[in-house]
């Protein structure tokens, strides 16, 4: 087993999670393209999810990451690994909700006591919401909160229950992000959007070996960590497909490909999965800097990163920006942030 240094490890895992820009196409279609390369990008700010595959194309727009959702339907918003927000390839939305969605609604079931949502009401609010979409299109959180509220499924409208079930729909599949995005946003019936219901049906391996493909090298931790499956399922599911073992420190990692890596300096977006990606972040990240890049409150701050270290942080308003260390020249990067938001 080879003997590697963690400086190898953060650039192989940059490269494998395509932070070297390796889709130089330009249009909606080279969208599609980072998110099927890297298993999906985190979504719970559209922004993040734009500014994620900027920075792993050298040819896209901003534009074109709203068309290839809103337009294309190439990509799918909705709850996937984790349970948080995803943008995903099309095709698979279905796998991904057919293996980790049953987990993560049992995962949820506090919360839905909490507030007072039996799995009586969660049925048929789910009934309700699809066939509200599937009757009017694309719509709001105000309309539908009113639809629930007029059926008698939930009490107010402005209350967590709405999002709760919201999301228990889309997690069966049912419903997901449509037009717009922020305050804007609305939900469709995934039917009527893509034309056909999903089919859920997933396979571990397969996206074990999607995840060591995107975030490799790795651990079984960190497959379950970055996806949400339980740590004996996912260690079957990475045995079985990875192909390539390291030591790095006395720690194994694995992979599916041996890779030279990446010393390339990119501005990474808001909740961006290369930084979500494992259970540990210590490697990447210095524990001294940590509360500037995660300041709290469920917040990942846009960072600059180096050959997979992080090296700072930036402003997506301003575009300024913080070093911890020595300064690095970031002109082209930036100038690239302001092609990509036209």
């Amino acid at each position: 087993m080879p003997h590697r240094s963690v400086d190898w490890l953060l650039a192989a895992r940059f490269e494998a999670n395509c932070l070297d820009r390796p889709v130089t196409d330009p249009g909606p279609a080279a969208v599609a393209d980072v998110v099927r390369r890297t298993a999906g990008v985190q979504g719970q700010a559209w922004r993040g999810a734009a500014y994620a595959v900027r920075a792993r194309s050298t040819a896209t727009t901003f534009a074109d990451v709203s068309q290839a959702q809103e337009i294309d339907r190439s990509v799918i918003r909705g709850w996937f690994m984790r349970g948080t927000l995803q943008l995903v390839a099309v095709e698979d939305a279905g796998p991904l909700l057919g293996l980790l969605g049953p987990k993560l609604i049992k995962d949820t079931e506090r919360r839905y006591g909490e507030l007072g949502l039996t799995e009586a009401i969660r049925a048929e609010a789910a009934d309700l919401l699809e066939e509200h979409l599937l009757t009017n299109g694309p719509t709001g959180r105000a309309e539908l909160a009113d639809v629930l509220v007029k059926a008698g499924l939930i009490e107010e409208p402005r209350g967590q229950a709405v999002y709760a079930l919201i999301r228990h729909t889309g997690l069966l599949g049912r419903l997901c992000y449509g037009p717009g995005y922020d305050k804007d946003e609305t939900w469709v019936a995934v039917r009527d959007w893509l034309g056909n219901p999903l089919v859920l049906e997933g396979d571990a391996e397969e996206l074990a070996r999607r995840y060591l493909a995107a975030y490799g090298p790795a651990t079984a931790r960190d497959f379950a960590t970055w996806s949400g499956l339980p740590v004996p399922a996912a260690r079957a599911a990475v045995q079985a497909v990875a192909t390539e073992s390291f030591e790095i420190e006395g720690d194994v990692l694995v992979a599916v490909e041996d890779l030279p890596g990446s010393e390339a300096v990119r501005l990474l977006g808001e909740f961006d999965a290369y930084l979500l990606g494992y259970q540990d972040r210590r490697q990447a990240l210095a524990e001294e800097y940590h509360r500037k890049v995660f300041p709290g409150g469920g917040m990942l701050r846009p960072a600059v990163v180096r050959g997979g270290r992080v090296i700072g942080t930036w402003r997506h308003a301003d575009r300024s920006y913080e070093l911890f260390g020595p300064r690095v020249d970031l002109a082209d990067e930036l100038a690239d942030v302001a092609r990509f938001a036209g």
